[in-house]
């Protein structure tokens, strides 16, 4: 069992951010299934109900953190499994592009932005009054992906065909749009399309270069990280130092030009394209 805890450890330690986001909502759902099971087995609410974004106004000022805190949280095992599998994968093909931080930015904004557009429908469809769940997150992160590389294409699970991401999300906004008007989970699949609406339009502003949510993650999440870059301090660079320095740059921008020209954009590495965005600011 020690060893098992170790390496379960460990992978959470070592893992990328959609890895860590995979532990966190595992165990939530393992602590709240327990809670529910021994401590509130007699009781009409549930441990999800109090983390659960709410439908109304009034709900929502009576319980706010449920705005973000619902993303954590899965109604079934099989609700969990299928979200914490979008996760890995999605988070695997957003994070050959994009950092960290910004994956978090999507992953969170975007489960706002579902959890908002719940309640905006609510009072005129008049579905149920709790929404949990990370596919709102999730679709924000899949929807940024087909803003920014639209054609780049992708093999479905359990099917040998390989489709362009774009194709993938026109055919998901389409079931949402069949799953609403049959009347099947209303609030779940409107919020996958507030969710869907952040990723394609911020991604769209990132790509020009604004990120203001952007900040807002990295002072909340990565404060620590952003100062201790902020107190090394490099030495002046003499001319020389300062010269060669502009050739090299210069030399590596070329090379990823000619890259881009023989193979196109999409050929580039994640440190490639960050090199480049960062020359060109």
């Amino acid at each position: 069992m020690n060893d098992l805890i170790q390496q379960l450890n460990d992978k959470y330690k070592n893992g990328e951010i959609n890895v860590k986001l995979i532990f966190i909502c595992v165990g939530i759902f393992v602590l709240a299934f327990l809670i529910n099971s021994l401590i509130l087995k007699n009781s009409t609410l549930k441990v999800d109900d109090y983390f659960a974004a709410k439908a109304t106004l009034d709900q929502f000022f009576s319980q706010p953190w449920g705005i973000i805190s619902y993303t954590f949280f899965h109604g079934s095992f099989m609700h969990l499994a299928l979200n914490m599998l979008m996760i890995y994968f999605i988070g695997q093909l957003f994070l050959r592009y994009f950092r960290k931080e910004n994956f978090l930015t999507f992953f969170l904004f975007g489960g706002i932005s579902g959890a908002l557009l719940f309640m905006a429908f609510s009072p005129v469809l008049n579905y149920g009054n709790s929404l949990v769940g990370a596919s709102a997150a999730v679709y924000s992160l899949f929807f940024a992906l087909v803003a920014y590389i639209p054609k780049t294409k992708i093999q479905l699970m359990f099917i040998n065909i390989n489709i362009p991401l774009d194709y993938v999300g026109y055919g998901l906004l389409a079931f949402d749009l069949v799953m609403i008007l049959s009347g099947d989970n209303v609030g779940g699949h409107i919020s996958h399309i507030g969710g869907a609406a952040f990723g394609f339009l911020y991604m769209k502003q990132f790509e020009k270069g604004n990120d203001f949510l952007g900040s807002l993650i990295l002072s909340l999440f990565f404060r620590k990280k952003v100062q201790r870059q902020k107190k090394v301090k490099t030495p002046p660079k003499d001319d020389y130092e300062f010269n060669s320095q502009k050739v090299e740059k210069q030399n590596k921008i070329d090379k990823i030009l000619d890259k881009i020209s023989d193979s196109g954009y999409e050929s580039l590495t994640k440190e490639e394209k960050d090199f480049l965005f960062k020359a060109g600011r």
